[in-house]
């Protein structure tokens, strides 16, 4: 029987967008090297979360989970930006995962357990747990 783990994922950025995106990176990072990967496909992404909602941090880094598992597919970069009814849209660049060198079981979900995302001293931090 296989045990599951968790690895903290802690990220910064000048905005909420900012921040919610390198924590994408930064969950890529746990598992994955994408340093010299090329994106081979698109996926387009919307939340209708405000970017500084910590359920929109949730909502991203489930995404990934979610293209890893079922789309077999590893985002190699991402780019988010607010929608005009306050929301955030994007997309993720991807490769597939058998293209991509990986180091360490991919993620299983994210845990709401130490959940943050907020303004300190002059920047946006994240951090979540992620299930592995």
């Amino acid at each position: 029987m296989s045990h599951t783990g968790e690895v903290i994922i802690e990220a910064w950025g000048g905005t909420p967008l900012d921040c919610l995106e390198e924590a994408a990176r930064a969950l890529v990072e746990t598992f994955a090297d994408v340093n010299n990967v090329t994106a081979t496909d698109t996926v387009p992404v919307m939340f209708d979360l405000a970017p500084d909602d910590q359920e929109a941090l949730v909502a991203v880094l489930e995404e990934i989970v979610y293209l890893i598992d079922a789309g077999e597919v590893v985002p190699v970069d991402v780019v988010l930006e607010a929608t005009e009814d306050g929301g955030v849209a994007g997309y993720f660049e991807t490769a597939a995962a058998s293209t991509v060198p990986l180091g360490r079981s991919a993620p299983k979900g994210v845990s709401r357990s130490a959940l943050e995302l907020g303004h300190d001293q002059g920047r946006w931090r994240c951090r979540a747990v992620i299930d592995v």
